[in-house]
């Protein structure tokens, strides 16, 4: 009983510190701030994180990291797209890419804000795995060619154009200043029906 409660203690903790971080900085965040977040007296949150708040981050960072990665690779075993109109296709690798993004908006904050996130993981490694997972998209796009569905092009930079779309999306959540336009369901389907019109092939 008594390791179930430290356990959902040191949960509670680290859910508290996630919201913490993400919302004032991991400098801007005393560790009193966390304790009195989940009702701890002060001093209390050493006995189950040693290392104190820097313990905290990494744990957060670590978890979170290994989680949407794992995220990241089930999504792409359950996509099939054999037969799938290009639009429709788009459609969901951005509902892919926003519910990654709803999910772990907290931590998407910390990643990008946090220089000390370097100390756990490293951007390369970051750029690694993004390039893995769209490197399909280009390979799509000439399968999508060959089968006559859109014209031949260089499909690595109209897989980028797309990429890019997400990362101005994700950019515009994390500071929260301006609606993106992928938001708007009617906005992002004219734009992904103007971004497939343009790979099409031209008619006489």
């Amino acid at each position: 009983m008594r390791q179930e409660q430290a356990a959902e203690t040191k949960q509670k903790l680290l859910d508290s510190a996630r919201k913490l971080f993400a919302e004032r900085g991991f400098s801007g965040t005393p560790v009193r701030s966390i304790n009195r977040s989940v009702g701890l007296a002060d001093g209390l949150l050493y006995h189950y994180f040693p290392g104190g708040k820097k313990e905290i981050f990494q744990v957060i960072v670590e978890e979170s990291f290994r989680r949407i990665l794992e995220e990241i690779h089930q999504r792409s075993l359950e996509d099939n797209f054999d037969g799938i109109p290009l639009e429709t296709v788009l459609e969901q690798v951005y509902r892919n890419f926003a519910e990654i993004l709803r999910d772990n908006l907290d931590i998407f904050k910390i990643f990008f804000r946090e220089g000390e996130v370097r100390e756990f993981i490293s951007w390369d490694e970051i750029d690694s795995i993004l390039k893995n997972r769209y490197r399909w998209l280009p390979e799509l796009l000439k399968q999508r060619a060959e089968a006559g569905e859109i014209r031949e092009m260089d499909y690595e930079s109209a897989a980028d154009t797309i990429i890019a779309l997400m990362i101005n999306h994700l950019m515009a959540k994390l500071v929260g200043i301006v609606p993106p336009h992928l938001s708007d369901p009617q906005k992002r389907a004219r734009l992904i029906r103007y971004q497939v019109s343009l790979w099409k092939i031209p008619r006489p």
